[in-house]
Order: structure tokens, then sequence, then C-alpha cells
């Protein structure tokens, strides 16, 4: 490997100069005597460029040669300062490479392109083509072959690829996320992305080169333009990389996100695969509105009046829902496919079986928060703003850059007026395909960023949340920018065809994406759910007549609620399983939702294993594929233990959780302890094994031997089939807190403030408990003896307690 490049030594000291001591991985970077550069990790190359790099000018490939080296420096406002080389090259075009090492950060290196002259790429390509290539890697050299490789693309980032080596990983398109490599033997992990122009710079994987580089249909890169990739290395396997990654781009972006009830709070949904998803009346059915679904007869009552009664039953049970969503059924437009309105007019529609009264009134009665959808304009909509014809949907368009932020503030001064100003999220759905279509995004390098800016800039101003439906992978990237994106879809959508028994997507790709969109402080959507079936027949996209069944409501139950994403249920009027439901939320008359602190996602060992078995040394998360291990964990914002969340799915055999797969990953020597969250049935029962004064190890908890990780039995080959475990580390005193038995998250932050040694209590810990004023609950712990000890609360009148226990 050293034989392909001459290393220069003084760049060497040059890079780490005055840097500062690492506690983890270093990244450097080396420049040869020809200009092939390669990118190393603790001083051992793991990634080397090609030859001599190329650009597109004027529709020609042009290979650029190299001109020389020099020493550089300078100072980032959110890194700080950075010394590193320039290297340049010329005929042809002129360009310059600039590596970067930071004195505060040397896990961190950025590589930047830069065109001093500007280039002419007209009639170089598509989007998805490259008219320049930085990086640009030789998948034979260096560690490129042996590496664990991992990465996201595609619409709904359906796509979580793992594979041994960067050629098998076959990264290519305009949808392609960061890449993830692993060292195998140590666990430490390199993670490189676009650190800027994030929607314009597509991956490309060609014979035995890799590249990245900006799109080719955009047809001139002005003066001086420069684009940046940066490379974040971190110990303790994928995930810990992944987060470590995550906040380093997140510090560069000054990533926030505005709060949202509908991350917040249970909420109803009425997407596709809900029970009033479709809202039957058109076609051959009586009245025959054109507004209406053709699949199935007119409901007992319109919209207006039926959605306000699931909400008021709801309530009555127990399910004090914060928020709704109105899916693709409710403003004017033509059908365009299923049952997705384009939209022509976005008033509500006043048909006898929707909005007769029209939305105002309809969002008076029902008095909740409003999450507002769009897929695409139809070609009728009018509007003063100029817009462009999709190249994704035909008949469809979509407003143009320059015009983003107007027509969106329009829109939303829209919805915020028919809603009596209720209007609180806004979905955009088919986003990837949306942009992938729009000719005008790619109209000059700033035109993508314009038109993602005007619209979420739009809604900060408004305070109204943004959810990205059906996006990609650099959606999660570009979001860091903007606080009020804080959702997106992780998953295909919930309906299925009746009877269907395969793994489906909205349950395989959640895992995978989940990873992603954690790192980059985004909340992962995995679209609407039953919690009861079956159900008296309905229709969705899937099934148009006599869809009543989901097969497994308790898995997703809980993966709505560990996802940190929305928990929009919807089941038909009246058959909500309030006590199954009830364990994601406080109590029956707080909605607040009990979380854990990360979505959950895919273990590390999954991806390892799936990379190696694959064929060809590659495997994606896919129905045919689809057993999974998940992690999650809870830490509270006042200090204690950390609790971790294991759901096994679809497992054929026993599974021994690796060093890697809690993060963050507890001390070494930890002796930790288990516990099987027992669904049903729900109340008392769900603290079995747990009695008081009585020792708790088997029965309440598991406590394993010093050092030993948890085995996890197999669940069943059945899509339905699931386990779900909570995983203790110990106070500093040896005493476990297991916590809250009848809610999902057993130590949610949002529940508890923390748990500190100390008080009166047998085991010797005092916990800050929060809720509503009288609530009555019950706690687990265990003694550093190992001896099992009930105490039951009441929050105080101020809405929190502290509890000795």
């Amino acid at each position: 490997t050293h034989s392909k490049i001459d290393m220069m030594v003084s760049w060497m000291m040059i890079g780490m100069a005055g840097a500062v001591a690492a506690a983890g991985p270093e990244v450097s970077f080396q420049v040869g005597t020809t200009g092939v550069y390669s990118v190393s990790v603790d001083g051992e190359p793991w990634y080397t460029s090609t030859s001599q790099p190329q650009v597109c000018v004027q529709g020609k490939q042009v290979q650029l040669a190299f001109k020389g080296a020099e020493p550089a420096s300078g100072a980032d406002s959110k890194l700080g300062p950075w010394k590193g080389l320039t290297a340049s090259y010329g005929g042809g075009a002129e360009m310059t490479y600039t590596f970067k090492q930071f004195v505060g950060h040397p896990e961190l290196g950025v590589g930047t392109a830069t065109f001093p002259s500007g280039l002419d790429t007209s009639g170089c390509g598509l989007n998805t083509d490259l008219s320049t290539n930085f990086p640009a890697f030789d998948t034979t050299a260096a560690q490129a072959e042996t590496l664990h490789t991992l990465t996201w693309r595609g619409g709904v980032i359906a796509t979580t690829a793992a594979a041994l080596g960067l050629a098998s990983l076959g990264q290519s398109g305009l949808d392609c996320g960061p890449v993830v490599s692993t060292e195998p033997t140590t666990g430490t992990t390199l993670v490189w992305s676009t650190l800027d122009w994030h929607k314009i710079v597509p991956q490309r994987t060609t014979g035995t080169v890799y590249s990245m580089g900006i799109a080719a249909a955009i047809p001139e890169l002005p003066i001086g333009f420069n684009y940046s990739i940066m490379f974040a290395a971190s110990p303790g396997g994928a995930t810990a990389g992944v987060y470590s990654w995550g906040d380093l781009i997140q510090k560069v972006h000054g990533t926030t996100r505005i709060p949202s009830v509908t991350l917040t709070d249970i909420g109803y949904y009425t997407d596709d695969g809900a029970y009033y998803y479709v809202w039957g009346g058109g076609g051959t059915y009586a009245p025959h509105d054109p507004e209406l679904s053709p699949w199935i007869p007119s409901r007992p009552w319109s919209a207006e009046v039926g959605l306000v009664l699931v909400k008021e039953a709801l309530y009555k049970m127990g399910v004090p829902v914060a928020y709704m969503q109105l899916d693709d059924w409710w403003y004017q437009g033509p059908f365009y496919f299923g049952n997705v309105k384009s939209v022509v007019d976005w008033h509500a529609s006043n048909s006898s079986g929707l909005f007769p009264s029209g939305l105002p009134a309809f969002s008076d009665k029902l008095d909740l928060p409003l999450q507002l959808y769009t897929p695409f304009w139809a070609d009728a909509f009018k509007t003063k703003y100029q817009m462009s014809e999709s190249k994704s949907f035909k008949g469809t368009k979509l407003v143009v850059p320059n015009d983003s932020y107007a027509f969106f503030s329009d829109f939303f001064d829209l919805g915020k007026s028919m809603t009596n100003n209720r209007f609180n999220t806004y979905e955009i759905d088919f986003l990837d395909s949306n942009f992938q279509g729009c000719v005008a995004c790619m109209d000059d390098v700033g035109a993508s960023d314009r038109w993602y800016a005007g619209m979420a800039n739009a809604a900060l101003e408004r305070n109204i949340s943004i959810q990205y439906c059906l996006p990609s992978a650099t959606d999660m990237l570009a979001s860091l920018s903007y606080p009020s994106v804080v959702q997106a879809r992780a998953s295909g959508d919930y309906a299925r065809p009746q009877g269907n028994v395969q793994p489906w997507s909205n349950v395989v790709t959640l895992g995978g994406a989940s990873l992603l969109l954690g790192a980059t402080k985004m909340a992962p959507s995995k679209d609407t759910l039953w919690t009861a079936s079956p159900q008296p027949p309905t229709s969705s996209d899937r099934t148009h007549t006599g869809y009543t069944t989901q097969p497994h409501v308790q898995l997703d139950s809980i993966l709505a609620t560990l996802s940190l994403g929305p928990v929009g249920i919807s089941d038909g009027l009246g058959l909500t399983d309030a006590a199954l439901i009830g364990q994601a939320i406080r109590s029956r008359t707080d909605s607040t939702l009990l979380r854990p602190s990360r979505p959950l996602s895919t273990v590390d060992a999954v991806f390892t294993n799936k990379s190696v078995s694959g064929v060809g040394g590659f495997a994606m998360m896919t129905p045919s594929n689809a057993s999974d291990v998940r992690g999650t964990h809870a830490a509270l914002d006042g200090g204690g233990p950390n609790s971790h969340y294991i759901l096994a799915w679809m497992t054929t055999n026993e599974v021994t959780l690796q060093q890697y797969d809690l993060y963050p990953a507890p001390a070494v020597g930890t002796q930790l302890a288990v516990r099987k969250h027992i669904v049903k049935p729900e109340g008392a029962a769900q603290l079995a094994g747990c009695t008081d004064g009585q020792q708790a190890s088997p029965g309440c908890i598991d406590v394993l031997p010093a050092g030993q990780m948890p085995v996890i039995p197999p669940a069943g080959p059945a899509i339905w089939d699931f386990s779900y475990w909570s995983v203790y580390e110990p106070a500093s005193n040896g005493a476990y807190f297991v916590g809250e038995l009848e809610k999902f998250v057993h130590v949610s932050p949002q529940r508890f403030n923390h748990v500190t040694v100390g008080g009166p209590g047998p085991s010797g810990l005092t916990v800050g408990v929060k809720g509503t004023a009288g609530e009555k609950i019950t706690l687990v712990a265990v003694d550093p003896k190992g001896i099992a000890h009930i105490t039951n609360a009441t929050i105080a009148p101020g809405g929190t307690v502290e509890v000795a226990v």
C-alpha cells in the first residue's frame, strides 16, 4: 500500500503540529509526488485516490496534471484553527484540493475541492452524473477491500446497505448518504460525507473507482466555487462512529430543532393504512362525488363529524391525543394515483362526505393542532409564482427555487387561516422523487439550497414544524441547517395487502434508517399504526375493500414509541386498545410520550453479519433479509445509570450481544441486569417476578456476571415474533433502578429527572419523578444485595416528587 504513495513527511508534521492529544483515532491526509492522496486513520492509509483527477468541461472528460503542493492554514468559525496542505492541478482546468486537520479535533479531517477560475460544465450529463471527482478512491487500494462498510440510499432511505469492501457497497446515485467504514478487529470507524452542498453531490462506483462530485446537470461552477467532504474517526464500532460524526456535523451547521407536539405527544393519523384513510362515496357509490374515493361506500358520517367522534371516544378511553394528521384526501384535486390527490386547491373539499362546513369550522370543533399534507401540485393549480414541470410526476409542478420562500410563506399562511391558526406541522410527501424531478433545482449550484431553505424558513417564521416524507439520505444532511425540519419518514407506508404475512417495509427499513436520522437529530417516523386487530372492514391503497387486519400491532406500538418520531394511532371509532398504547404515554390524562434518548436502530453486529454473509460481501435490509436486532438507550438529564432497550425481531437463533451493540457502551466489567418486558396482560401483571422484599434474580431481573453481555433467546420466524428487553446498568452503590414496568420505556427521561445514590430508601437510591399532579405510579428497584423493593408514589401538586426507593 505504502509503495503507491511517496509520503510527504513535511505535510505530516504540519498537519499534526500543536494538535490536542487525541482520546481516540486520528484522521490525517497524505499527498504523494504524483498528486495521489490518501486518507489515513492513526497513520495507516485506509483509502487511496486514483492516479489523476478528472473533471468534465463542456461535455468532455479532462484529465488534470499535478502541479505541486504547499502548506496551508486557516481557521473555521465552528471547528477552530487548522493546518494542512493545498495540492494544485491544472491542464484544461484549474483545481486545488486543500486537506485540513483541526488542532482541536484530531478525529476530524476535511478535504475541500476549489475551482479558482470556475468550470464550464454544460453538456456534462444528468443530475446523477458527476462533473467533478473528489474524493475519488481506488476500491482495490489500501484497506478499501477489507473494511466493513455501511451506507443509506434510495427514496424513504429504503436501502440500508452493508458490505465487505467499498466496491461491494455499490454506492451510486443522487440520494446516497454518508459512508461508514469499520475495521472489524478494533471497531475503529471512519465516516465520510458532504460538509456542504449536500443536495448536489451524487456518488458513483464504476469499475474500481468510487467518486463523489458535483451533479453534472448543473451547467456551471462559478469562479472560486468549492465544496468540502468531512472524514470523522471514532472508536467503538459503527453506531458510535455515526453518532460521533453526527455530533461534529451538527456543530458545523449549528443544528437545532424546534419543539413539535407531533414528537412529544401521542396523536391520531389518517395516512395510508389508517382506518379512516379513505372516505368513500365516489365512482359507482353514492353520492358519486369525484372528491371521494370510489373504493368503498360512504361512511356513516362525513370526515368533519367522524373525526371529532374519534377524538371524543379516545379521550373517554384514556388516550388523550394531542394533534391530528390529515393526509392526501382532504383538499381539492384529482386522484393522481391510488388515493393520492394532486393539489388543485388546498382548501378543504366541501364534499358532503368530507368537510361540507369547511375546514375552519372543523378545526374549531376538533380543537387540536393539525398536521397538513401535500404531495405535489397539479398543472391546474393557480399561483402567481413561477413553477416548473416535474420530471418525476407528469402533470404536476413545483415552485422554482427563486420563488420558494414567497410561495411557501403564502401557502403556510393559507394553512394557518383555514384552520384558525391550528396548522402546526407540514408534511411534504414524495420528497426524494420531487427533488429528482425538479429541473430548476439544477439551474445553478445554489438552486437546490434555495428551494429547501425557502420552505424551511417560511415554516420557521410561522412556528410550523416540517416532516420530510419519502425523503433521501441527503435530505437528512440538508436539514441540519433548518430548525423547522424535525421529523422524516424512515419506512414505507403502513398499509399492506390484506392477509399478507411477509416482512413489510414499514418495519424492515426502520432499523437501519433510524441510525442515520438519530445522528442528524432527526426524528424517524414509522408512519401510522393500529393498536388492535382485526377491525371491521375498511380500505387502503393496498386493499381497496375488506382491509381488516394488521399482523403485529404490539410490535408496531413499541417501534413507534421507541422511534422518537410520531406515535400516530389510527384505529376505527372506539376500537383502540387503550391499555396497550397507554404503555407509551404518561397517563390516561397526560398525552406525553415516554421515550428513550435516541431512536431505536439496528445494532452493529447485525450490520457485520449481513455484510459478511451477503452475496458477494453485500447485503441490504430487505423483506427477504429482514430478521433484526435493534437497540436504544435512555439517559436522564439529572444523572443516573443508563438503561438500554433491545428488540429482537424474527430471529431464529440465540443472539449474544457483542461489545458495541449497547451504545453508549457500558464500562468494561460492568455487571448488567436484564428483564424481558411483559406486553400483555397490562397492569400489575407486568411486575411479575418482582416481589417486595424477595430476591430479584432471576424472576424480576437477571443479574449477569461482571463483564458478560446479555443473551437474547430466539424470537421466532414469523413477522409477529419479537421479544423486547430492558438492560440495566447499576448505580455506583451496586443497586439497580428497574423503573416503571407498566411502560414500554422503564426509565424514561420524560418520567424521571434523575436517579442518585443516597436517601433513606432500602435500595439507597433517590429518584426524581415527574408527571401529572395526583398521578400514582409504581416503581421497582433492586438493592445492592439483590433484594427487590416496590415503591408506590404520588406526583405532588407541582408535577414532581422525590422518591426514596
